[in-house]
């Protein structure tokens, strides 16, 4: 149990020190919520672990911040003309929306006044208003009351055609009829997450013409996230199988392996995407393999490893200087704005990361901090294990001369 405390005790001694790295955020120009996309540098240096970032003002004072998402999808609404509106008291309503364009439609998007009634409906179909076909009948809207707004939004859905005309009939027999404001389609349209490039990857390029295939090796100084990476090929009509591959380590009883492991495979075709999409690793040495049977290697004239953003919304004044500081003797922070901040938000000022370092002992930053974090728990701690150390290797050599 003793040898476990000096153990515990030296551990303790050790986590005292940290690792710390600063750099600057470019002047603010807009007072209010700011975004900053963290550098993949950042992110590395952080061994991706972002509990230990910090944004700082020019009395060392944290600025809180949170974590967002980027938008990654947008929704239009395209509405279409509404010809002729119906009604027999007591009986039914209905309304004849014209698919001018014969475009292939399997839903409607109803703009409803606000109204706690529940109705019924069938869909009918035609190419002149005067010939009708079902496609759908008895169907309920429920739910017609919004609480935020006057009217509210409801789809209907229909067998997938190409009628020049619909019709919605509503039944009124039990009720009053409901006031139908507009008629659409809402249509989300993804949006590609844009990626950010790590730069500090460099590669070369080698021929195996034994094997034929063309093999990159990349390298970079620390490992970093990457998600995926894209091509710039000059060579015409072209498809050929390729990996990731990466070296990994095997301990045997006596001695250490090395070998290839296949991270991912995939195609280049010249008809496709160049930018090739995959799952996220985490490499800072990796070779991309090309097969090209009998043909040429191909031209590759750039190469970039990419990988998705991380960005964060903070409160700035354009009045002050801002710095951010990664301490691994930092925990996670707990801040109110993470209330406060959808998960995900558009079009705000952006600031940047400038001149990230890593900090020497001398101009060591760090912000306010715990008793736990300062030099003197840290030298608390190397004394303390210096004298655990010390105290079982004594009596180790008194048992040893006993």
């Amino acid at each position: 149990m003793k040898k476990i405390y000096s153990l515990l005790a030296v551990l303790v001694c050790f986590f005292g020190y940290s690792q710390n790295y600063k750099g600057e955020i470019s002047d603010v120009r807009q007072s209010g919520l700011n975004q900053i996309t963290i550098d993949p540098t950042v992110r590395a240096f952080a061994k991706n672990d972002l509990r230990y970032l910090r944004i700082l003002d020019t009395k060392k004072n944290q600025t809180p911040y949170a974590f967002v998402g980027q938008k990654t999808e947008s929704q239009t609404y395209s509405p279409f003309k509404i010809v002729a509106k119906n009604s027999i008291p007591d009986s039914i309503s209905s309304l004849v929306i014209q698919n001018e364009k014969r475009n292939k439609i399997s839903n409607f998007s109803l703009q409803i006044q606000n109204t706690s009634l529940r109705k019924s409906y069938s869909v009918n179909g035609s190419n002149d208003r005067n010939q009708w076909f079902g496609l759908v009948q008895d169907q309920i809207l429920t739910d017609l009351e919004s609480v935020n707004s006057t009217s509210v939004s409801k789809i209907i859905s229909f067998p997938s055609n190409t009628y020049g005309y619909l019709r919605i009939v509503f039944n009124d027999k039990k009720s009053l009829p409901i006031n139908v404001l507009a008629v659409g389609i809402a249509e989300t349209q993804l949006i590609p997450e844009s990626l950010v490039q790590i730069k500090d990857f460099s590669y070369k390029i080698l021929e195996d013409q034994k094997q034929k295939t063309t093999k990159i090796v990349f390298s970079a100084t620390n490992n970093f996230d990457i998600d995926a990476i894209a091509f710039d090929i000059s060579t015409d009509y072209y498809n050929r199988s390729a990996r990731i591959a990466a070296k990994r380590e095997r301990r045997t009883k006596k001695r250490v392996d090395s070998y290839e492991e296949q991270i991912v495979s995939f195609v280049l075709n010249s008809k496709e995407d160049r930018t090739i999409y995959f799952g996220t690793i985490n490499e800072n040495e990796f070779t991309i393999e090309i097969e090209n049977q009998d043909n040429l290697p191909l031209n590759i004239t750039g190469i970039q490893v990419l990988q998705k953003p991380i960005v964060i919304v903070s409160k700035l004044s354009k009045d002050e200087k801002y710095s951010l500081v990664i301490d691994t003797t930092y925990s996670k922070p707990i801040y109110d704005l993470e209330s406060f901040v959808a998960e995900t938000v558009v079009n705000l000022p952006e600031v940047t990361i400038m001149n990230f370092t890593k900090l020497n002992k001398q101009n060591k930053f760090q912000a306010k901090n715990s008793f736990w974090q300062t030099k003197f728990f840290m030298w608390i701690c190397i004394i303390f294990g210096g004298a655990i150390v010390a105290y079982f290797a004594f009596g180790l050599l008194k048992d040893m001369k006993e």
